[in-house]
């Protein structure tokens, strides 16, 4: 533990924050929202990911530059139409770019996490999010992807909300390669998006554990 670096906290205590929100409010719309969504039939998803989508673009921007303000502006509008959208071709425009924009934010993560020169709270924390901003961009790419083609994976049908969660637990199990097998992909589409979602979640660790193995090593050998 001595390793790990303390924070410089007039230089990083916004991004701490802006982290920090973002993992609570990740943890609150995987764990928290299939519970509540049980008993409160309100637009609750939607309200959670806009402000993920604002709060993940603060954690990962250097400043207001203008395309990420865009970037920001257009994930919101995708939120919402994809939400409300009736023809399939809108829906799947919005929620592809909804995919887009999270796998964005955490190739900024990583570009980020490769410039720190050591490892504290800061860097464990973003990396968390990385990772869980994963989970959650791949979950909405196989909910858009089992929306239009309901063959393509067994989950359940007619209840929305059971089939968005449905695609959450499927793209977190399929991740970190747990493979209950009570989700399943059918087609060979699905058994394609299976594929990457497993292999981008090995990768992403594989990526990270690099870099602050890196970071730990080369703070030990300044000792």
């Amino acid at each position: 533990m001595g390793l790990i670096k303390s924070l410089d906290w007039r230089q990083d205590i916004s991004q701490l924050t802006s982290n920090w929100g973002l993992l609570l409010l990740l943890v609150f719309t995987i764990f928290g929202l299939p519970i509540i969504t049980t008993f409160i039939e309100v637009p609750l998803f939607e309200i959670f990911i806009t402000l993920i989508v604002v709060v993940s673009s603060y954690a990962t921007s250097e400043g207001n530059k203008p395309k990420v303000i865009v970037q920001v502006l257009l994930s919101v509008i995708a939120v919402w139409i994809a939400a409300i959208a009736k023809l399939q071709i809108i829906h799947f425009i919005s929620s592809f770019w909804l995919v887009i924009f999270f796998l964005l934010r955490v190739f900024r993560f990583i570009v980020q996490l490769s410039r720190k020169s050591d490892v504290n709270v800061l860097v464990i924390v973003e990396a968390i999010n990385g990772y869980l901003l994963i989970g959650v961009g791949f979950a909405l790419l196989v909910n858009m992807f089992s929306s239009q083609f309901p063959a393509a994976f067994n989950f359940s049908v007619g209840d929305s909300a059971s089939h968005l969660f449905d695609a959450f637990y499927y793209t977190f199990v399929s991740m970190t390669t747990l493979g209950y097998g009570d989700l399943l992909p059918v087609t060979p589409a699905a058994k394609s998006i299976a594929l990457m979602v497993t292999l981008c979640g090995q990768f992403y660790l594989v990526v990270i554990m690099a870099l602050l193995v890196g970071r730990l090593l080369s703070g030990a050998d300044k000792h």
